[in-house]
């Protein structure tokens, strides 16, 4: 299994991603696209990507706008979605893939199953954020950043290392640069209004201990999308796939290679 840093052309941007392959005799023939969230692409020293590319092509793009990813055209979340749209045309010609999104990334990836169906095979909305409510900073101040990376990864984040400092930098550049700039004025209405024309099989998955997405935020997608399967990772934080790697790569992967059929098996 390989991990490398590529960069692909696509609708007029220069996509930036990593792939992370399987062995050719491990290799289940499906492809993963996993959408980042507000922070952008996680640290290199996550273990995930690795992890989930055991017998996955897993594909991971920075979204337009994202670490050494243009914008492009893009002004809304469904320019976003047509351009990701592109870049999975680019990477992976006539063939549908697997949709995994985190936190920002959901809204992107519940806008492109809704516009572009004949690209995605199944979805899976990790701790999505499109219908959280930004409350003001409590009377004590913003958190300090120490706070925030135990808030967003936990207390034991599955890397090899700790973020470097550029890596640190990146993350803040990402999220100060883009959370306004696609933010919804309607709180996503326009998104929660088409939700119903997700026909995928699609799974969703909670983080039980996330101080950043309230539990309500989460009902929309199980009320409103046909096949949506929820499932509570009790005592996670709210960067799932880095704060309870294990447990997200299997339910992941389970989800992906049997769809709505999948089976819950811990071992």
């Amino acid at each position: 299994m390989s991990i490398t840093d590529k960069f692909i052309e696509a609708g007029g941007i220069k996509f930036q991603y990593r792939e992370a392959a399987p062995d050719r005799e491990k290799d289940s023939g499906k492809v993963i696209v996993f959408l980042h969230g507000a922070g952008g692409q996680s640290p290199k020293s996550s273990r995930f990507p690795a992890m989930l590319g055991e017998r996955h092509r897993v594909l991971i793009p920075s979204r337009p706008g994202f670490d050494q990813t243009p914008i492009g055209d893009c002004k809304t979340q469904q320019d976003v979605a047509e351009a990701v749209a592109k870049f999975i045309a680019a990477a992976v010609p006539r063939q549908k893939v697997h949709l995994v999104a985190q936190s920002a990334g959901g809204a992107i990836a519940c806008w492109l199953t809704v516009l572009h169906p004949e690209l995605v095979d199944s979805l899976v909305l990790s701790a999505p954020a499109a219908f959280a409510v930004r409350h003001g900073s409590p009377s004590g101040g913003p958190p300090s950043l120490a706070e925030m990376a135990k808030r967003l990864y936990g207390e034991d984040p599955a890397w090899d290392s700790a973020p470097t400092e550029e890596e640190k930098q990146q993350t803040g550049k990402n999220a100060q640069a883009n959370m306004a700039r696609f933010a919804s004025p309607d709180a996503n209405a326009d998104l929660k209004a088409r939700l119903g024309e997700i026909k995928v099989p699609v799974l969703l998955l909670v983080a039980g201990a996330d101080q950043m997405i309230p539990e309500e935020a989460m009902k929309p997608y199980q009320e409103l999308i046909p096949h949506c399967t929820r499932i509570i990772v009790y005592g996670a934080a709210h960067e799932l796939p880095i704060s309870t790697a294990t447990t997200w790569v299997k339910l992941v992967a389970d989800f992906v290679d049997r769809g709505e059929y999948f089976v819950v098996n811990m071992g």
